[in-house]
């Protein structure tokens, strides 16, 4: 009689499993830029022709991408509730998996922004080199 109550609650746990498996599977979550991203800026002969006016006008449009529109990580209101769902969380299948989820993704986005303002100090470095080797300051 035990051997018959063992056979079933294996069979029960394996349906209980692949049914699991089932239910976590997450949707492809897009990592596409969600803030702006600046115009590319490389030196060629274009930027080399440009006269002090231009390269200013390039330097100032430049300028707003400087910033980011990106709450810091400890800051986000999001993250802290993703955290909370992680602690809180009383789901049996998910148990806290999807406020992870989320703080991982917030993390990547944040580096990437930080990725996308170190290019953009580079490019505006360019071009004040540029302005300075036609000196433009004088």
């Amino acid at each position: 009689m035990t051997y018959r109550y063992l056979q079933l609650l294996i069979t029960f746990c394996f349906i209980m499993i692949t049914h699991a498996v089932q239910a976590i599977t997450l949707p492809n979550v897009p990592l596409e830029p969600i803030y702006f991203e600046p115009p590319l800026i490389e030196r060629n002969e274009q930027l080399n022709q440009m006269s002090c006016v231009g390269l200013d006008n390039a330097l100032r449009m430049m300028q707003p991408y400087r910033y980011s529109y990106k709450a810091p990580f400890y800051e986000d209101n999001a993250n802290k509730i993703a955290a909370a769902l992680i602690t809180v969380d009383a789901i049996p299948i998910v148990n806290g998996l999807a406020g992870m989820a989320y703080l991982g993704y917030s993390a990547s986005v944040e580096e990437k922004e930080k990725r996308r303002q170190i290019l953009v100090e580079q490019r505006i470095a360019l071009l004040q080199q540029l302005k300075a080797e036609k000196y433009c300051f004088e």
